[in-house]
Formats: structure tokens, sequence, C-alpha cells
């Protein structure tokens, strides 16, 4: 996924406009796009990609992850 790409999906999954994403939002971008995933990986992936170790995902902390 390119820069570009994981800002436009970030931008998808932050419905609340926070500038972050919560482990809530991915559960449910996660079900409006037909994915079932279990709340153990969502966790992980949320830990994965958290650089701060506030349980939430920045657009900086997104992009290095997937990008």
């Amino acid at each position: 996924m390119t820069q570009a790409e994981a800002k436009a999906v970030f931008a998808e999954i932050d419905t609340d406009g926070s500038r972050e994403i919560w482990l809530s939002e991915l559960r449910d971008y996660g079900k409006t796009h037909g994915g079932t995933v279990d709340g153990v990986k969502l966790a992980d992936l949320v830990r994965g990609a958290d650089t701060d170790g506030d349980r939430r995902i920045s657009l900086s902390g997104f992009t290095s992850y997937f990008a």
C-alpha cells in the first residue's frame, strides 16, 4: 500500500474525524466492508500500529504500519 492509499484508508476508518483510529472504528470498518476479524486480532493490529501506547492509531502510525 502506498502512503497516499494508506492516508485514504485512514480517512475512511476515522469516522469521527479525531485524526486517530479507535478499536471500535476498525471493527466497524471491517463489518461494513464484509470482513470479520476477532477482537484479539484487532487489538494486535492496534498494538502494532500504535506508536505511543495510547491504544489509538495516529495517521503516522497507520502509514508506517501499512505503507
